[in-house]
């Protein structure tokens, strides 16, 4: 009998949809996994001898299903990017036409049933946002091959798993703004909304190709969509009074904890919902319903700053002469830390140093010099410098 908690599952990109490429695989981790094959089959309606059923065809095999994640940052940026149809620039996505597939493997390693999806892309990616709890992310992928096997190897060779890295919940949302205003108690409390990504995608058939596949999956309109829930207030009032005029709304967000964050803004949108009610002892809400429009969203990726170690400065001792110069240097850790820092001096009657850490010697003495991390003002170190004659 298999287990639940056997059941590994990983995933690559494709170079050419529908091949898995060589190289290890990334690990996915998951709630729950449905992308499987849906054999679908016609009725023979030919008569026999007698009045027995004939049974039936296979026709079309379609591979499909929703796979459910919590969000952490940067497990999902590549499934991001298959959704929008473009790569990230930097740390911006937004909508584009390229296709973005993956091979996506499972292992019921107590069993030695592995699968594999090919050629899978994303159709649609529903963010979560509850109250109370943890987002989660619902991801929906179309794929075009499928195969399977029960001779105890897997499809995931050497999968490699992403950093522990800290789950979003409901209290690293901030920066919640319709039309640029912040909601709040004060306005328009947000009790939970969503927002999905759908690409409508449509399956192409192609005869000839000897197999029941589907040849290619088209992404059509793109739709950004969800719903707010929140307070019955004058704010609420004026956002639910948008349906009435069609007038547009933009819509932001930011998720943000200890490992980065990212900035969700719909630029415009409109709006529709039902006029509010409620029994005595209700708190009145309002459910809108919104719809992305003719203007792209765009995610923004917010990387953590790096947290500065320390800042070393050499030679950690020199002795220059008065009128003369001795060159100091300061380097920050870890590897990838803003090098940038503050040069000071202790006494400037004895020597002077420069924004780039030259000190020159001006009387006979001696001086400390400070060297200060921008990004970090608690990480200093110094060097001690003998002025001579």
């Amino acid at each position: 009998m298999s287990s639940g908690a056997k059941v590994s599952t990983a995933w690559k990109r494709e170079i050419t949809p529908g091949i898995t490429p060589p190289g290890d695989w990334n690990v996915l981790t998951r709630v729950s996994y449905g992308l499987l094959p849906t054999y679908n089959s016609e009725e023979n309606n030919e008569i026999g001898v007698d009045r027995m059923a004939q049974g039936t065809a296979q026709t079309t095999v379609d591979v499909g299903g929703d796979v459910e994640t919590k969000l952490r940052y940067g497990a999902l940026d590549e499934f991001m990017a298959s959704c929008f149809g473009k790569d990230w620039v930097g740390n911006v996505l937004t909508m584009g036409n390229d296709r973005i597939s993956f091979s996506i493997g499972s292992y019921a390693s107590d069993v030695g049933i592995a699968a594999i999806a090919r050629g899978a892309q994303v159709a649609t990616m529903n963010f979560e946002i509850p109250n109370d709890n943890e987002i989660n992310v619902t991801t929906t992928f179309a794929a075009i091959a499928w195969d399977d096997k029960a001779d105890n190897t897997s499809f995931i060779i050497n999968p490699q798993s992403e950093a522990h890295q800290r789950r979003y919940g409901f209290k690293d949302v901030t920066g919640l703004k319709i039309n640029g205003v912040q909601l709040g108690e004060d306005n328009a409390c947000v009790d939970s909304f969503n927002l999905q990504f759908d690409n409508a995608v449509q399956t192409q058939r192609c005869i000839g190709n000897g197999n029941p596949f589907p040849g290619n999956i088209i992404p059509t309109t793109f739709t950004p969509s969800g719903s707010i829930t929140m307070s019955w207030s004058k704010a609420a009032y004026t956002y639910w009074k948008a349906q009435q005029t069609g007038d547009a709304l933009s819509f932001e967000f930011t998720l943000n904890n200890a490992d980065g964050g990212y900035t969700f803004f719909l630029p415009e949108m409109e709006v529709s919902g039902d006029w509010p009610d409620g029994g005595s002892t209700d708190i009145i809400q309002v459910e809108l319903s919104y719809t992305g429009r003719r203007v792209p969203p765009t995610i923004t990726r917010l990387p953590a700053p790096i947290v500065i170690a320390a800042v070393a400065v050499t030679p950690a001792t020199a002795s220059v002469a008065v009128g003369a110069t001795v060159d100091l240097e300061a380097a920050v850790t870890p590897v990838g830390a803003s090098q940038l820092v503050t040069w000071t001096t202790s006494d400037a009657t004895k020597a002077s140093v420069s924004a780039t850490g030259l000190v020159k010697g001006v009387a006979v003495g001696t001086a400390t010099i400070t060297a200060t991390s921008k990004a970090d003002v608690t990480k200093t170190d110094t060097a001690e410098i003998t002025i001579t004659a």
